[in-house]
This record gives structure tokens, C-alpha cells and sequence, in this order.
């Protein structure tokens, strides 16, 4: 059967994802027997070729695969996709996304129908979380032709910028790309701000599908978004070779205006942009070159007829940029303001895990994997990304989230941490939402849990529960670090408030000084913490550190808090599993495994006994089930055992005999 689209899928190190994107692409209610998979592995590091191959085995009718030597980036992954292309229609799907079931059959009856050189549907920004809640699929405007036949609609065409700058939520006519050499820039990103302008000049007939079809996938370490890339320096470059391609097909003779406007939108300010969001350290000589290319090209930019109508009065103002001596303190006052435009009222919270779990319905809920680095994939968002101490987890526990995010998040105003069974709790006893959390935040500078108060001071408490030795390291790292912090680590240690957690939420801003405070005092008392003859639970002892050291934080920079109650959504994974796995084998009657198994879990964990970890304290009673019907069958009787085998029931049995037992005294 002859093949009505080819869709060209670049991949680098998509090992995670591609399986998602190939599915999503065999279930096309076109059917798979009429699309031509061309995907591309441009030079994985990864997996990636691997599935590829496995992928091409299932399906050697409809998918071929193709290895690069040396890695072009996407745009040269696309140029060699084209060149294999040979159905009428061609598409582009960035592996780590996917599409709907009828994308494919809803856009090709589109341009089928209507002869179009484009047609495009809208998409979904999705971050692939449980529950995550998106907009409906059908968007509120009308379907739309649009005829670019005069002089005067390419313009407005171009101005506009009505069909965006993606490539993966189109299809296009090939002859239509090859007739008009409309390629990609290769070895560079943002490769999409080339071929994209390419399109505004010469497309005729675009028609505009108003259903969400596509799922571009919000992932931290995209091209896009992950942070501190070298790579995002590519769109000064990208973008002069799009003035200079605009320039050798003589677009600027007609069209001077419209592509003026075009570089100080694609390149200055997405640039401004870029630079504000994506990078910890502003670029003080790149800011320099991006100006002085800008005005090399467009020296009279005040006299754009566009900028009035098209700009916004923050654009306006970074455009003012161009004719002032900008230092570089200016500069990051500058990319700061930008930044909190755009984050502002953001809230995001954490939520470290390291087991499947019901994500909160509230978006502002993001659960993360912590320790992903040693772990089976959670099909979560992991904290072993970019800049981070993952392998670290058995040490840090969920503090390996709390670096991630301070290394990784961006384009957030405020910033908090929680557990899969852990939350802030309104009075009310609901689970915190972002119209509770932000009427505190605009009042207090940090939320964290409430204390427990112990009779003891918390110095006591800590060295009854773990090695004091630990804690009084991490107070003369501290202490000599940070001096002034010393009367305040004093007064922690012997008061009785004892906070635990490590939940808070706060602005990005003391999220981030808090981070670096906490891991330099972390990196000092290191040298003399010793935890080799440590269980599991015990191994993690910088995340038990922590959790008064925000409080010593707290008090020693002076800030106000509001203390919220915590509220449990189920108990310890842990304990969980301990129970499932002692009914199962009591239904076995294996009572000494059940027992050694027993021993041996709280040998290692003995948290998996604690009240907030085991709530209704089942597990001491089954402890003495066990030494009971061991007794029992070891001396012939039938004992609890003659309710049966069933766990649940026996411990019912056993309360019910111990509260008789009680009574009768």
C-alpha cells in the first residue's frame, strides 16, 4: 500500500521516551501500513539505537532507522529524514512527545482536501504527571484558511506569526519543502527560527485545525529548557544566517520591515528571554555581541511601523536597551526583573518520592523521584538531571531533590518541598492548594510543619534516635563557616520544639541561599561523619540533619514563618510492603520466614515501626502473633491459628483477646 506521509522523528538519547512516541504513532487511526517512519539516531550516547533497532524488527513495513557518525542536532537529523522521505505529505515529531490517535488522519483530510501547503493543529503543554489536568482538546476559536495571495496578508502573515515557530504540530505538502529548498540549519539548536521563517515566505494556502492533537512534552532536559546549555548561544547565530538566507533570496527588497521585526522578536528578545530564564550567570559579552549584530542590522529599529502594535511594554523597554551603555550590574538587574515578570505568582511544589503514589489534583503539585539514578524508572520527572547528587540519595534521601531543584528549577517565583505521604494541611484538614499557600507567602517569608514538642531538648532527642557525634560535626561546620550562626544553632539544640520533614515552601530566591548554605555546611562536617556501619535507615543521616538546620537557618537570617499542620495520606511504602509481604506468607503458614523476615526488615529499617510510619501500630502486635503461633504450632495447638491464616483476621482476633484481657484485670 502506498505510503500517504512520512513522518521524520530525530533522536539523541530518547531511550526514556521513544517507546511512548512510537506507540502514539502505531495506533494512528490512518493506519500504520500508510505513514513511512523515517526516525534518526544522531549519535545517541544512550539505549537509544537499541530500541530503534527493536522498534524497526516489530514493524519493518512502516519504520526505517538510520545512525549518524558524529551528532548534528535536530536540524540535520530533519534534513536527512527529508531526503529518505518519499510519501506526498511529511511531518515532524520530536521523539519525546506524542500524538493523538487521529493527528495524522485529521491533518492529511485537511490538506487533502483544501490543497494547502500547511496545515496545523494546536497541542498541549504536558508534563506527563498523574492527574495532571489539561485544557479540552477542542480549543475555543474556529477553524480557519488562510490565503497568503497579496503583498499585503504575507506581511501581516509574517507579523502576526500565525502558525508559530514549531515544526511537530504540522504537515506538510514535500514537494512544497523541496520546491522551495526550505531545510534546516545544521550542528546548531533553535534551528526551528530558520525553517519556520522559511514557511511565512512562501507558503499560499495554510489551514489552521483548532482540536489540541499534539503533546509537546515539558521536559527539564529538553534543548529548550535545561539550564546553563551551551547550546542556547546558538540562537544568535541561527538567527543572523536567517537574516542573511532573507537576504540572498531577496526577501528584504519587499519585505525589509517584516523581517526586521522578525530578528529583534526571534533573535534579540527571545534572546533577552533566553539569557533572563535559561542561564544561572548572565552573559555580559554575549549580551554585547547580540546588541551590536542587532544594531549592525536594524540601526533605526524606532522606526519599525510594527513595534507599536505588535510589542509588549516589557519588549519595549529591553528594546530600549539598544540605546543605552548597558554595564553589566544593570544587565542582571535587568534579566531579574525579566525573570520575575515571568514567574510571577508561579507556585511549585516538589513532591519527593520514591514509589508510585496519587498525585495531588492541584497543578502546583510535581512529584519527583528522588535517587532516580539508582532506581527502576517511576515513569516521574527524576533528580538525576543536569546539575545533581542522585547516587547520592541513600545519604541525602529527599535533600537530593532539594539540589536538583536548586540547580535545575527556573521560572518559578515561589518553591517547595513535600512527600509522597506528607502535605501542608489547611485548618480545615484539606491538603494545601496554590489560593491557600498564597495568601501566607505574601505575609511570611517561609511555610514549614509544625513542631512536635519533646521533653527532652532536641539535642537529647537526636542522640537517642542517631549518632550525636554526627550532629555536634555538622554544629562546628557550621559554627566555623558561618560564625554568627553559631548562638542560633545553640539555641536550636536546646530547645524542645523538633521539626522534621524537611517541608517548606518559600521563594526561589531563599530556596536557592538556603540550598547553598545547607550543602556548604554539608560538604565541611562530611570529613567527620562516618557512616559505614550504618543500616539503611540510619545511612541517611544529612537528610535527618537537616531537617532542624532549616530551623536554625530560619532564625539565624531573621526570617518570619507560619507553622502549618502536616497531614499523612497513607503509610510509610515501607511498612506497606512489610505487611504485604507478612500476609502472604502467613496464608503460606511459613511462619519462621515470616518471622526472619520480620527480624531482618526492622534490623535495617527499624523505621518502619514508627507511629508516623506504621499509624495504627499493627506491626508490634504482629510481632507477637508471630512468636505466638510459632509457639503454638511448635507444641501442637491450634492457638490463633484456628481463626485461620488470614492475617487481617488474626490480628482482629488478638486485639479483640488483648482488650478482653484488659477488662477482665
Amino acid at each position: 500500500m502506498d505510503k500517504l506521509i512520512s513522518v521524520i522523528i530525530p533522536c539523541y538519547n530518547v531511550e526514556k521516551y521513544i517507546d511512548r512516541c512510537f506507540d502514539s504513532l502505531r495506533r494512528q487511526t490512518i493506519g500504520i501500513e500508510r505513514l513511512e517512519l523515517i526516525m534518526v539516531d544522531d549519535c545517541s550516547t544512550d539505549g537509544t539505537w537499541d530500541k530503534l533497532t527493536a522498534i524497526e524488527a516489530s514493524c519493518p513495513e512502516s519504520v526505517t532507522i538510520i545512525h549518524c557518525d558524529e551528532n548534528g542536532h535536530q536540524g540535520r537529523a530533519r534534513n536527512i529524514g527529508l531526503q529518505y522521505a518519499s510519501a506526498p505529505y511529511v511531518g515532524y515529531v520530536d521523539s519525546d512527545d506524542w500524538i493523538e490517535p487521529d493527528m495524522y488522519e485529521k491533518l492529511h483530510e485537511k490538506i487533502a482536501a483544501h490543497g494547502c501547503d500547511i496545515v496545523m493543529c494546536r497541542n498541549w503543554r504536558d508534563s506527563a504527571l498523574p492527574g495532571q489536568a489539561l485544557p479540552p482538546k477542542q480549543t475555543e476559536a474556529q477553524d480557519r484558511m488562510l490565503e497568503i495571495d497579496t503583498t499585503e496578508k504575507r506581511k501581516l502573515f509574517l507579523v502576526c506569526g500565525s502558525i508559530g515557530y514549531g515544526v511537530w504540530d504540522k504537515l506538510f505538502c514535500r514537494d512544497f519543502l523541496l520546491d522551495n529548498q526550505i531545510f534546516f540549519p545544521e550542528g546548531l539548536a533553535y534551528e526551528d527560527h530558520f525553517f519556520s521563517t522559511l514557511l511565512y515566505f512562501y507558503a499560499s494556502k495554510v489551514y489552521i485545525l483548532e482540536e489540541r492533537l499534539y503533546h509537546y512534552y515539558v521536559n527539564p532536559s529538553s534543548t529548550v529548557l535545561v539550564p546553563d546549555a551551551s547550546h542556547h548561544f546558538d540562537i544568535l547565530a541561527v538567527d543572523k544566517m536567517m537574516w542573511d538566507e532573507c537576504a540572498a533570496r531577496g526577501f528584504l527588497n519587499e519585505y525589509r520591515k517584516e523581517t526586521e521585526y522578525q530578528f529583534l522578536t526571534l533573535c534579540y528578545l527571545a534572546a533577552m528571554k533566553m539569557i533572563s530564564l535559561r542561564l544561572t550567570r548572565v552573559p555580559y559579552d554575549f549580551f554585547l555581541e547580540l546588541k551590536a549584530e542587532t544594531l549592525q542590522r536594524i540601526p533605526n529599529y524606532h522606526d519599525n511601523p510594527y513595534i507599536k502594535d505588535y510589542v509588549t511594554e516589557l519588549n519595549r523597554l529591553l528594546l530600549h536597551l539598544l540605546d543605552l551603555p548597558v554595564g553589566e550590574a544593570e544587565l542582571c538587574a535587568v534579566c531579574r526583573a525579566v525573570a520575575a515578570n515571568y514567574s510571577k505568582g508561579v507556585l511549585q511544589i516538589y513532591v519527593c518520592t520514591h514509589v508510585p503514589f496519587h498525585v495531588p489534583e492541584d497543578p502546583i503539585y510535581h512529584p519527583l523521584h528522588v535517587g532516580r539514578a539508582l532506581k527502576d524508572d517511576l515513569g516521574y520527572p527524576g533528580d538525576d538531571t543536569g546539575d545533581n547528587i542522585s547516587a547520592q540519595n541513600p545519604y541525602y534521601s529527599e535533600l537530593t531533590g532539594l539540589y536538583w531543584a536548586w540547580k535545575n528549577v527556573r521560572n518559578t517565583e515561589y518553591i517547595g518541598l513535600c512527600h509522597y505521604r506528607r502535605y501542608f494541611l489547611t485548618k480545615e484538614g484539606r491538603i494545601m492548594s496554590k489560593a491557600d499557600f498564597m495568601p501566607i507567602l505574601a505575609e511570611y517569608d517561609v511555610i514549614l510543619s509544625q513542631p512536635v514538642t519533646y521533653p527532652e531538648c532536641y539535642r537529647d532527642a537526636y542522640a537517642k534516635a542517631h549518632n550525636l557525634a554526627d550532629l555536634m560535626a555538622v554544629q562546628d561546620a557550621a559554627a566555623a563557616l558561618f560564625p554568627d550562626c553559631a548562638p542560633f544553632f545553640q539555641a536550636v539544640l536546646d530547645g524542645h520544639s523538633v521539626y522534621s520533614g524537611n517541608l517548606f515552601v518559600t521563594t526561589k530566591t531563599l530556596f536557592d541561599e538556603y540550598a547553598e548554605w545547607l550543602f556548604a555546611v554539608f560538604r565541611a562536617a562530611a570529613e567527620h561523619i562516618d557512616v559505614s556501619a550504618y543500616d539503611d535507615y540510619h545511612k541517611r543521616v544529612y537528610g535527618f540533619l537537616s531537617e532542624q538546620l532549616l530551623y536554625v537557618w530560619i532564625r539565624w537570617r531573621g526570617l518570619s514563618c507560619y507553622e502549618a499542620p502536616i497531614g499523612f495520606t497513607q503509610e510509610k511504602a515501607e511498612t506497606l510492603a512489610l505487611k504485604e509481604q507478612l500476609a502472604a506468607l502467613f496464608q503460606k503458614r511459613e511462619l519462621g520466614k515470616a518471622y526472619q523476615l520480620f527480624i531482618d526488615t526492622v534490623k535495617n529499617r527499624p523505621d518502619v515501626m514508627l507511629p508516623g510510619s506504621d499509624f495504627h501500630q499493627e506491626l508490634a502486635d504482629i510481632l507477637e502473633i508471630l512468636r505466638r503461633c510459632i509457639d503454638d504450632e511448635a507444641n501442637g495447638r491450634p492457638g490463633l491459628l484456628a481463626y485461620g491464616t488470614d492475617l487481617d483476621e488474626l490480628l482482629l482476633r488478638y486485639r479483640e483477646e488483648a482488650a478482653h484481657n484488659d477488662t477482665t484485670k
